[in-house]
């Protein structure tokens, strides 16, 4: 009967965020064409690389918690006395890197001057972070109550997808395009820690300074690895920004969010198998869903290399063409990075490896940074997405090694 109430919550729970993966995937596809054609490829592309910018901020900040603290809240789940503790540490940990993360980004747009012409949008970008500092989702993961996640984002989501017809009409109003987005993420995460609060009844208290430590201390490792996946991720635009320019930026950017947006899909798995397997260990249930999803991917990655051309056509129109080729050549490195994925935390992290999952992405974003580097005098779009496929690849190779010398696999 219990093996039972964990299968189903973890069906309910796939079933939550598949909708809200859904939405994210299907809403930006909205609003993406629009954006691409009203703000034209300059300042899109602005916008573009403001957003890859501030993505480094809000790895600071989450500093790895959807990770460890996931985990740690999966375990102590059934004692509200922990879990306030927990989240206490944690928020004020966020606060303190909130803090710094404004003063370095100030700095930033202070002394960089590819950074300080636009330096209003990369504020106004800003509040995602605020955003994502008051969203626990470490503790709606942990204790696997993905709905509330769901309900959150979603509601804000539309809203603020509504909002980008009405308000933004012209390459003028590139301003409103961060500013709504980052009045939903703020506006999602008072939501979501009021609701913890109140409904979970989670009480914040004034943590010791023993439990910030090892809050901060437990999630180091994970903090490196997330920064080992966004130097061969989110650094990718931000470079060709810097480098090549902002229209550059929104060529490789436009082909690269249609891509973060599929392999996004892989999410709901991948948030929803993590604690589950960390907490019943069941292997078999979880080879089951792998081999699955790794033939759906396969599948679905022939469709999308095929029909790219039509794809970049329809969503971003004219003067976006080269984007299709690096659509073809990531959907290619997206055979390799799904089953990456699924090997990961939700199996290797979930059973204990976490140091070998970390490895796995640490060492490949090393090379993809120094191929980056090498190439800098001669650097293109279209070397920088066949190092996507490269590191993807090593990654994958690293974590399959790993699933078969603890014989994760056996019989699969």
């Amino acid at each position: 009967m219990k093996i039972m109430t964990h299968k189903k919550r973890l069906l309910e729970n796939f079933s939550a965020l598949a909708i809200m993966q859904l939405l994210n995937y299907a809403l930006p596809f909205i609003t993406f064409p629009y954006l691409a054609r009203v703000l034209g490829p300059t300042e899109y592309g602005v916008y573009i690389f403001s957003q890859a910018f501030i993505q480094y901020f809000i790895l600071i900040v989450d500093f790895g918690f959807d990770l460890s603290a996931t985990r740690e809240v999966s375990i102590y789940r059934d004692s509200k006395e922990k879990l306030s503790k927990i989240v206490s540490s944690i928020l004020v940990i966020k606060l303190i890197l909130l803090i710094i993360s404004l003063s370095i980004l100030i700095l930033a747009i202070t002394f960089i001057p590819q950074l300080r012409e636009y330096w209003y949008i990369h504020i106004l970008t800003f509040g995602m972070i605020i955003g994502n500092m008051l969203f626990s989702i470490f503790f709606y993961q942990g204790i696997e109550r993905m709905k509330f996640i769901t309900i959150f984002n979603s509601s804000v989501k539309i809203i603020f997808t509504v909002s980008i017809f009405f308000l933004v009409k012209d390459s003028e109003d590139l301003f409103m395009v961060p500013l709504l987005n980052s009045v939903g993420y703020i506006l999602v995460g008072a939501i979501s820690l009021v609701t913890m609060l109140k409904l979970f009844r989670i009480q914040l208290q004034k943590p010791s300074y023993e439990e910030i430590k090892n809050q901060f201390v437990n999630s180091i490792q994970f903090f490196w690895s997330r920064v080992a996946v966004s130097l061969y991720t989110t650094s990718n635009t931000f470079i060709i920004g810097i480098v090549l320019g902002p229209t550059a930026a929104g060529i490789f950017g436009s082909a690269d969010k249609i891509f973060r947006g599929f392999v996004s899909l892989y999410n709901p798995l991948n948030n929803v198998l993590y604690p589950y397997v960390a907490y019943s260990k069941d292997i078999k249930l979880y080879r089951k869903i792998f081999r699955f999803a790794v033939a759906s991917n396969i599948i679905i990655c022939i469709i999308g290399f095929v029909a790219s051309d039509f794809i970049i056509s329809l969503i971003f129109g004219i003067g976006f063409n080269e984007s299709a080729y690096l659509l073809k050549i990531m959907f290619f490195a997206a055979l390799f990075m799904m089953p990456s994925v699924l090997m990961g935390y939700p199996l290797l992290g979930a059973l204990g490896k976490v140091n070998y999952v970390n490895k796995s992405v640490i060492y490949p974003s090393i090379i993809h940074i120094l191929l980056l580097i090498a190439s800098l005098p001669i650097l293109s779009v279209e070397k920088v997405a066949y190092y996507i496929v490269v590191t993807e690849i090593l990654v994958f190779l690293y974590r399959w090694f790993g699933v078969k010398k603890y014989k994760f696999f056996d019989g699969i």
